[in-house]
């Protein structure tokens, strides 16, 4: 019977919490959004010691009117009142060493400012504890300018090889897995640990244990990542005080005021923004000229680098933090139809930049030194693929048009022009897929696209995965392109194959895996790999300018 008793005592001194660590710098104050840091009609904000660790207590309740109160009233003619009340709490505590730590209750993770939470902590604990072969769940966010987020989940646990992450150019933002962790209040017994922004771990319910949890947790986080769970941290977070920051934000400066995109794109910060509704326009802010900027798709980086043209050179990064991009739930924005939070404008670039023979880059407004051996592994399967000869040659683009080269190029090749002639299937029956550029019987698909910018060279090998894996996999398309080929041909091919994708890059530079930007060689091995798994040969040739 005493034995029963301590165990019960030993759960219920613990509960699961939901913990933040804020970045190295942060304060007290500087940890909540200024609405928060002093008391008013709804919250109090109190200032205590724990366990003589100076703390900040925020605690109220957040009480909205019903939106679809004027909709009911449209409808029905009668008027009600009703209130959405969200209560919630956050308390901030400051370690010795400077650490600010803040756990949440309810909407209590409303009060803190997102711009000071460590987004690395919460991953970097299960990197470190977990138990290899029980991941449960994971979201990864490709690093490339198309807005693509991949959640996979397995129940009973695996590897996050089996969870889909290969390692090239993926962050992992949330996470499920079983762990251990010693010296924690809760023993030394397997926990489950939810990693995103924050940490969700059973701690200890009373102050003195739950300092030393927060201590176990914090030298944890400094020590040796466990085996088999280095790609979650195979890009490195500067601190905001590391002393490359400074000439790493005056490179973007650079990028962004010389008036093209090398190097430089759009990321959709996909766990910033934890949309609620759909999206049905875009409102972007904080230019201080009054002028209204609403759309239907979200800015590319073509739109953002018009809107710096006139913006001093002094004035770029607070601009590029002024400046906030809301995601709207109707199609003419109003102040209740925000689908998400407004995230400032810096946090959706993506930019890749070498210095002092390092390379970094520049995601969800952070900066990240990309591991050596990560790179070394990304180029030697880019150079393998690179080296690997088509079964064609394309004659050389100068001024020309896509459309007019294609023609060309396909009488060149004795092969048919089918650039903007698409076709449907049941699985894309709203504008329809484009096969490919140029058809060369029996079977060579050919894509072109003129290389000025990563995103072409994405946006190239996109097209060509799509559309082939719509061909290898679905009947319905095999039978859409047949007929298509056929008509085109005039009757001359009736079998249509699909044996070779060639994914052509008009340059002037030889294509190299030094001239490739890392996220379009990523995107590369990514996309040679699925469409090699279809059983088609993939190759990339470069269209040279005319001589």
């Amino acid at each position: 019977m005493g034995v029963i008793s301590k165990v019960m005592v030993e759960i219920t001194s613990t509960k699961r919490t939901t913990l933040y660590r804020m970045l190295e710098g942060c304060t007290l104050e500087t940890a909540l959004t200024q609405a928060r840091r002093e008391s008013d009609d709804d919250f109090s904000v109190t200032d205590l010691l724990i366990e003589d660790r100076p703390a900040r207590l925020v605690a109220g309740t957040i009480t909205t009117r019903a939106k679809w109160a004027t909709d009911l009233k449209l409808l029905t003619g009668q008027s009600v009142s009703l209130n959405n009340s969200s209560p919630g709490a956050a308390l901030l505590i400051q370690e010795a060493s400077d650490v600010i730590w803040a756990i949440t209750w309810g909407t209590g993770f409303h009060f803190l400012d997102t711009e000071q939470i460590d987004f690395g902590f919460g991953s970097g604990i299960v990197a470190r504890s977990a138990l290899p072969t029980e991941v449960k769940s994971l979201t990864k966010t490709i690093l490339d300018h198309r807005a693509r987020v991949d959640r996979s989940s397995m129940p009973n646990g695996s590897t996050i090889r089996d969870l889909g992450v290969d390692g090239y150019g993926e962050v992992v933002s949330r996470i499920e897995a079983k762990a251990q962790i010693p010296n924690l209040a809760v023993g030394d017994k397997v926990i489950q640990l939810r990693a995103a922004d924050s940490l969700n771990v059973p701690l200890a319910k009373s102050p003195a244990k739950l300092i030393e949890d927060l201590k176990v947790l914090e030298k944890l986080s400094h020590g040796a990542v466990i085996s088999g769970l280095e790609s979650l941290e195979q890009l490195v977070a500067l601190k905001p005080q590391d002393s490359r920051v400074p000439a790493l934000d005056q490179r973007l400066v650079d990028a962004l005021k010389s008036g093209h995109a090398h190097r430089l794109g759009i990321a959709w910060p996909h766990e910033r923004l934890d949309a609620y509704a759909p999206v049905m326009s875009v409102k972007v802010t904080g230019f201080g000229d009054r002028k209204r900027r609403v759309s239907e798709l979200a800015p590319d980086i073509a739109d953002v680098i018009d809107w710096f043209r006139a913006v001093p050179r002094e004035a770029v990064l607070d601009r590029l933090k002024s400046v906030r991009v809301e995601l709207h739930s109707e199609a003419e924005p109003q102040e209740t139809s925000l689908s998400a939070s407004a995230v400032p404008l810096r946090r959706w670039l993506a930019f890749e930049v070498e210095e002092g023979n390092r390379r970094f880059c520049l995601h969800d407004g952070r900066w990240y030194r990309m591991d050596d051996k990560y790179l070394a592994r990304i180029d030697e399967r880019v150079a393998e693929i690179l080296e690997e000869p088509a079964s064609l040659v394309l004659p050389p683009w100068g001024t020309e048009s896509e459309e007019q080269y294609n023609k060309a190029a396909a009488q060149a090749v004795s092969g048919f022009s089918l650039d903007r002639k698409l076709i449907s299937t049941p699985l894309h029956s709203r504008g329809g897929i484009e096969p490919c550029d140029v058809f060369v019987a029996p079977g060579v698909l050919v894509h072109v696209k003129r290389g000025r910018s990563s995103a072409d060279l994405s946006h190239l090998l996109a097209q060509g995965l799509v559309s082939t894996d719509a061909l290898a996999r679905d009947e319905n398309a095999r039978a859409a392109w047949r007929k298509r080929i056929t008509e085109e041909s005039g009757g001359q091919v009736k079998d249509a194959r699909i044996e070779e994708v060639v994914l052509a890059i008009g340059s002037e530079r030889p294509v190299t895996v030094d001239t490739m930007f890392t996220f379009t060689k990523v995107n590369l091995v990514k996309q040679f790999d699925a469409l090699r798994y279809l059983g088609v040969q993939v190759h990339v040739i470069r269209i040279e300018p005319p001589r």
